[in-house]
């Protein structure tokens, strides 16, 4: 072989082999390029979840316990405004401009039992300071009631008293009328508990007229035993029942 040929093959050679080493070369520096990309997309996905774990949860049935106390936080608030609108409507309805009583919805009413006759009316038609009246009358004869001597019409000491304050009440009513209603159990015939609160009605007047009420302005009537408040005994006897009203029939 000649000395040019023998430089152009070893020429050649040496071009082969850097050609080799540098494919080699590549394919080693490509593939520490992948494993790297691969490692960092590990190492940041890694990175995300335990940033995740390390995040605070808020568990499903605290934040259920939580909308359930604003929404009853909302619920107290808003009873309340309606109670606040409530209680002024009734105020409204109540009171005048000078805070008096106004007409509204009846404080007491009538036994349809009762009479009523000419221009007498029952209480729940009369005005609201004449019914707080009758609550007051009523009030302090259910604590302080009249009483009778045994089988008489006769008052008892102690009954005087109520009927004094009674009409030192009503002084201060002057247009007032009063009836006077008496009242007995069930024990005898309904004829002779009829007569029995007719008369003790008529002595209850009589002793309202002595202290200086207007006789033009009482009437006395019995109701026997119609008018029960608590229902008799089984022989007929029941002593709250027995007793003497005073009723506002006119204002």
């Amino acid at each position: 072989m000649s000395p040019i040929k023998k430089i152009l093959f070893l020429c050649l050679t040496l071009i082969i082999l850097i050609v080799l080493c540098v494919n080699t070369h590549l394919e080693q520096l490509s593939r520490t390029t992948n494993n790297q990309v691969v490692q960092e997309d590990k190492e940041l996905k890694l990175s995300i979840a335990t940033k995740k774990l390390e995040e605070p949860k808020t568990s499903p049935s605290k934040e259920i316990q939580t909308s359930e106390i604003v929404k009853k936080d909302k619920n107290k608030e808003t009873i309340k405004e309606e109670a606040k609108t409530t209680d002024k409507k009734v105020e409204k309805k109540t009171t005048n401009k000078n805070g008096e009583p106004e007409e509204g919805e009846p404080l007491i009413t009538t036994d349809k039992r009762y009479k009523r006759t000419g221009n007498e009316k029952p209480i729940e038609q009369m005005s609201i300071n004449t019914q707080l009246l009758q609550i007051r009358i009523r009030d302090y004869v259910a604590k302080y009631p009249i009483t009778f001597e045994t089988s008489s019409n006769k008052i008892t000491k102690k009954s005087l008293n109520t009927i004094s304050t009674v009409v030192k009440i009503l002084k201060n009513y002057p247009n007032i009328k009063i009836e006077v209603a008496g009242h007995t159990d069930a024990a005898g015939s309904k004829k002779y508990n009829l007569g029995v609160s007719v008369n003790r009605a008529v002595e209850v007047k009589k002793q309202m007229i002595a202290y200086g009420f207007d006789k033009h302005k009482v009437k006395a009537r019995g109701y026997g035993e119609s008018i029960p408040i608590v229902e008799n005994s089984t022989k007929g006897y029941s002593k709250i029942n027995r007793r003497v009203e005073f009723n506002i029939i006119e204002e």
